[in-house]
């Protein structure tokens, strides 16, 4: 645990105060055992949604995904020593196998999550997820620890759990928090800027049984943190009802979700108002949009109709009507 967290220490820097938000710094090592097209060991770190840098065992050099036309801030991590905590790193992972299952045949992943969050300028501890072949291993923060039954073997002691929470407190919160401030200092007009989520309610009947789905859609928003609530009478409505959907990535950088209802034709009967709630960094106040049961599709398909008869009764009229205009312009 202490290696993968000893890249930390590569970045640090004099930083500005953010003040905005909540913002996340991740760390993601990869360790392959096997043969793959993809590269033995790899590490890429995350401010946000942005990737600042990435190395991997074939290039064996650090790379700068922010800005990939200044080699300015991989200098800087250079000079502390990368190259010889990258290799550490990977030396820890590759020993680390041993306690894992046996795995002399095909092709087997052990990967790391660290990281810590910043929200509104309160740091959050570090934390560390590790995972085997897909499976969670271990999850560590200075308040927990849990441990997969299948690996016994990394129960830790009392004396070792609490070396290492000191070490968390004292060393790697700090640091994890102080190169968060500094990539949102560097990275600012990215990862600072805000874009108001763009929020609908989608409703649909199923003509077979009357059930009616209600979505909340909330889209174009950016950073991706967002607080999406649906009510029934001003009330939230409980979970085990609704359907929540992922924050998904749009094509040009923002993000999307929803939620969503079914209302039984009974309950549709019942005339409620339902309540989609929105609040996001880049909204001054909560946004709120409201349907009413009996509106929407039936409503809908009422305008539709209607459209349809205009156009019918346009075509019935204006075509006899043309055709008279010809006749009269040639003297018929």
């Amino acid at each position: 645990m202490e290696r993968i967290n000893a890249l930390l220490f590569l970045l640090q820097a004099t930083v500005t105060v953010v003040n905005t938000g909540s913002h996340s710094m991740w760390v993601f090592p990869t360790f392959i055992y096997g043969q793959t097209k993809f590269p033995e060991f790899s590490i890429s770190v995350f401010v946000d949604d942005l990737q600042v840098l990435y190395y991997d065992r074939n290039i064996k050099k650090l790379i700068s995904r922010s800005q990939p036309n200044s080699t300015k801030g991989v200098e800087d991590i250079m000079h502390l020593g990368a190259d010889s905590v990258i290799e550490d790193i990977y030396n820890y992972m590759k020993r680390r196998a041993n306690l894992f299952a046996n795995h002399t045949g095909g092709v087997h992943v052990h990967q790391r999550l660290a990281g810590c969050v910043l929200d509104n300028d309160k740091p959050s501890q570090v934390m560390v997820w590790e995972a085997y072949d897909g499976t969670e291993v271990v999850y560590y923060d200075t308040h927990n620890r849990t441990v997969n039954p299948l690996w016994p073997q990394l129960i830790w002691t009392t004396n070792k759990t609490e070396r290492v929470r000191k070490l968390f407190i004292d060393i790697y919160q700090p640091i994890c928090i102080q190169i968060l401030k500094h990539y949102l200092e560097k990275e600012k007009n990215i990862v600072l800027r805000k874009e108001r989520p763009k929020v609908r309610l989608i409703q649909k009947t199923c003509r077979e049984t009357g059930v009616v789905k209600v979505s909340c859609l909330a889209t174009g928003f950016y950073p991706r943190h967002i607080n999406l609530t649906m009510l029934r009478d001003d009330r939230p409505i409980p979970d085990e009802e609704l359907i929540f959907g992922e924050v998904l990535p749009n094509g040009d950088g923002t993000y999307q979700t929803r939620r969503t209802l079914s209302i039984s034709s009974e309950k549709a009967r019942e005339k409620h108002r339902y309540t989609c709630s929105v609040t996001h960094l880049a909204l001054d106040n909560k946004l709120d949009i409201n349907w009413e049961s009996g509106e929407g599709a039936n409503v809908a398909v009422i305008s539709s109709v209607v459209v349809v008869l205009v156009l019918v009764l346009v075509l019935i009229f204006a075509i006899p009507a043309f055709i008279v205009y010809k006749k009269r312009r040639r003297g018929i």
